[in-house]
C-alpha cells in the first residue's frame, strides 16, 4: 500500500507529506484546486516522463517521494534482478527534476530506470481515470480481465512459452526458405564456376612452374648455343679452361721436390681441375636436353593463359586461392543438395510446435469460457446495485483468424442497459456514467485477484448522481475492506463513504498561489461535505443533511472512534 507521499516544488505545490491509512481514502476541493497535480505526482513515481514544467516557479530542483508497504513477492524479485538492497516490508522510490529537465530515479536509495519503475508499478498501484474507461474497448483488456479473474497465469504462461517456440521456428523456416530460393537462383553460376576450376586441375605451385618452363622453351636454341659455347671455353684443346689448369698443374708438380709451398698449390689445381671436369660433363648434358618443342610451348602458353584468366576472373593472386574457392563451391552446392532434407525437417518442427500451440490454446479457451461466465452473472449483479436494472453484459468469444500472444480467442464484450436494447459493442453504446459504472464493476471483480495493494480511482463518479452515487460509495468501501482504494470525488456521497477525507485548497497570495492538502476532522469533514452537497451558502440545515449522509456510512460508535480521528497530521 501507498503508505506515506512527500512532494516538494512540484507545480503548485510548495512542501506537502501525505500519509494514508490502509482501507478507503477521499480526495475533494474545488475544481482546480491541484487534485490532478497529486495524480501527476503519483504518475511520475510510475515512471512517467517529466520536464522542466512541472517545476514549481522559482525552484531549481522538486522531490517526489513515496514509501510502499507489504510488497508481492514479484517486487523483491524484481529488485534482487537489479542488485538493489531491500527487504520485505517497505520500498522507496524517489524522483529528483531539476531546472533543465533533467531527471533521476532511485529505488530504495539505489539509482534505477524509469523502465524498472514501470515494472514495480503494476505490482504498486493502480490509477484508473476517465481515459482508462477506454481500455472498455481493448481487446487485449478484456482478455485480461478473463485471465485475471479466472486465474489462468499458469495456462497463459504455457502457451506463450509455445507461441514464442512457434514464431521462432516459423521464423528459421522463413530464413531457410528465403536462403535456400537465393542460392537455386545462383545454382547454375555456382555451378558452372566450380565445374571451370574442377575441370582445370589446379595444383598447388603449378603456375610458377609452367612459367618457368615458358621462359625456357621460348629461349631453347639461345640456351644450347651459350651452354655450347660455355662447354668449349672450358674444353677446348689449345685456349680451354681445363687445359690451361693441367698446364699449371705440370708446372707447379716440376718444382714439388724444391719448394715447400708446391704441394698445396698442386692439391688446389688438382681439385679445380676436377671441378672444371665435372661442370663441362653437366653442361654436355644439359645441352642435350635442352630441346625447342613448339607444340609444348603452345600446350605450356595455353595452360598459363587458362591459369591466368581463372586468377583474373575471380580477382585472385594464387593458385592455392583458386583451389580454396573451388572447395567452397562445392561445399555450396552440396548445401543446396542437402537443404530439401533440412527444410523438411523444419517443416516438421514447425507442424509439431503448432500443434502443441493449439492444444495449449484450447485448454486456455476453455478457462476462458468457464471465467467468462462466472464474470457475467457477477457483473450483471454488480451493475444491478449500481442502479441498472435492465442491464445486460454479455462476453462474445470467437476464434481469432491466427494465433496470436494472447491466444486463440477475440473477444468482445457486449453490453445493454435497457430492455429493448440488443447488446452491442460496449464501446459503441454505453454512455459515460454507464462505462464508468461498468468499469467501476469490473475493477472491483478483479481487485482481489490481483497482485495489486492500492488504487486511485480519478473522477469515477462522471456521469452519475443521487443513489447511483450512493451505490458507487458502498462498493468502494466494499473495496478498502481488502485492498488500499482512494478517490478523487466531486459527490458527496462518495466523500462520506471514506474512511478518510482529505482536502486539496488554494490559497493566493501577493505575488504567487499554492496548492495544500490537509486531512479533515469529523466537524470539518461535514463542512467540506455540506459544501459539496449546497455550496457555498452552508447553513444548519445543510450541515444536518451533511451530518445524516455521513451516519449512512458511518455508526455513530465508529464516527467517535475511526482512524479519522486519530489521522497521523498531514504537512503542508
Amino acid at each position: 500500500m501507498l503508505q506515506r507521499l512527500s512532494i516538494k516544488n512540484f507545480v503548485l505545490i510548495e512542501e506537502l507529506t501525505i500519509e494514508f491509512g490502509p482501507d478507503f481514502s477521499v480526495i475533494t476541493g474545488e475544481t482546480g484546486a491541484g487534485k490532478s497535480i497529486i495524480l501527476g505526482a503519483i504518475g511520475l513515481l510510475m515512471g512517467q516522463r517529466a520536464d522542466s514544467s512541472t517545476l514549481l516557479a522559482g525552484a531549481d530542483r522538486c522531490t517526489i517521494e513515496a514509501q510502499f508497504t507489504g510488497l508481492d513477492d514479484a517486487v523483491g524479485r524484481m529488485l534482487e534482478e537489479e542488485d538493489i538492497d531491500h527487504d520485505d516490508t517497505e520500498c522507496i522510490i524517489r524522483r529528483e527534476i531539476n531546472a533543465k529537465g533533467k531527471s533521476r530515479a532511485f529505488v530504495n536509495d539505489t539509482p534505477a530506470s524509469l523502465q524498472l519503475l514501470k515494472r514495480l508499478s503494476e505490482y504498486l498501484i493502480d490509477i484508473h481515470s476517465q481515459h482508462q474507461n477506454l481500455l472498455l474497448g481493448d481487446a487485449q483488456f478484456q482478455l485480461s480481465v478473463l485471465d485475471l479473474y479466472g486465474g489462468h497465469t499458469e495456462l497463459l504462461s504455457a502457451y506463450q512459452d509455445s507461441y514464442r517456440t512457434y514464431r521462432t521456428l516459423s521464423g528459421q523456416l522463413q530464413e531457410a526458405r528465403l536462403a535456400l530460393e537465393a542460392l537455386r537462383k545462383e545454382q547454375d553460376y555456382l555451378q558452372y564456376q566450380y565445374t571451370q576450376l574442377e575441370e582445370a586441375e589446379l595444383e598447388e605451385g603449378e603456375l610458377e612452374e609452367l612459367a618457368e618452363e615458358e621462359r625456357q622453351l621460348s629461349h631453347a636454341q639461345e640456351i644450347r648455343d651459350e651452354l655450347q659455347q660455355a662447354t668449349s671455353a672450358l674444353s677446348e684443346d689449345e685456349h680451354g679452361a681445363i687445359p690451361a689448369v693441367t698446364y699449371a698443374l705440370r708446372s707447379v708438380e716440376a718444382i714439388r721436390s724444391y719448394h715447400a709451398g708446391a704441394e698445396e698449390w698442386s692439391e688446389r689445381l688438382h681439385s679445380v681441375r676436377i671441378e672444371l671436369q665435372d661442370l663441362v660433363s653437366t653442361l654436355e648434358d644439359e645441352t642435350e636436353g635442352v630441346t625447342f618443342s613448339p607444340k609444348r610451348l603452345a600446350r605450356v602458353g595455353e595452360r598459363l593463359d587458362l591459369l591466368r584468366g581463372l586468377l583474373h576472373r575471380h580477382s585472385l593472386r594464387e593458385i592455392t586461392e583458386l583451389i580454396a574457392l573451388r572447395d567452397r563451391l562445392a561445399q555450396e552446392l552440396e548445401r543446396i543438395d542437402s537443404s530439401d532434407e533440412e527444410l523438411h525437417r523444419l517443416e516438421q518442427s514447425v507442424e509439431e510446435s503448432y500443434q502443441a500451440l493449439l492444444e495449449q490454446g484450447q485448454r486456455l479457451r476453455e478457462a476462458r469460457q468457464s471465467a467468462a461466465h462466472a464474470i457475467e452473472g457477477a457483473l450483471i449483479a454488480s451493475l444491478h446495485e449500481l442502479g441498472m436494472p435492465h442491464v445486460r453484459f454479455v462476453i462474445r468469444m470467437e476464434e481469432h483468424p491466427t494465433p496470436t500472444a494472447m491466444g486463440l480467442d477475440q473477444v468482445t464484450y457486449l453490453f445493454s442497459a435497457n430492455k429493448d436494447t440488443s447488446p452491442e459493442p460496449v464501446a459503441n453504446i454505453a454512455s459515460g456514467g454507464e462505462i464508468s459504472r461498468l468499469m467501476l464493476a469490473l475493477k472491483a471483480l478483479i481487485a482481489d485477484r490481483r497482485s495489486l495493494p492500492t488504487i486511485i480511482f480519478d473522477e469515477i463518479d462522471t456521469g452519475v448522481s443521487g443513489e447511483t452515487a450512493e451505490r458507487i460509495a458502498v462498493i468502494l468501501r466494499r473495496m478498502g475492506s481488502s485492498m488500499q482504494v482512494m478517490a478523487v470525488t466531486h459527490l458527496p456521497q462518495i466523500a462520506a463513504a471514506g474512511i478518510d477525507h482529505f482536502y486539496i485548497y488554494k490559497e493566493h497570495g501577493a505575488d504567487s498561489t499554492r496548492s495544500h492538502l490537509r486531512h479533515l476532522s469529523e466537524e470539518e469533514r461535514v463542512e467540506e461535505i455540506a459544501r459539496m452537497q449546497s455550496g457555498s451558502q452552508l447553513t444548519e440545515v445543510t450541515r444536518a443533511a451533511a451530518r445524516a449522509l455521513l451516519e449512512t456510512f458511518h455508526s455513530p460508535r465508529r464516527t467517535t472512534s475511526s482512524r479519522s480521528s486519530s489521522h497521523p497530521a498531514t504537512k503542508s
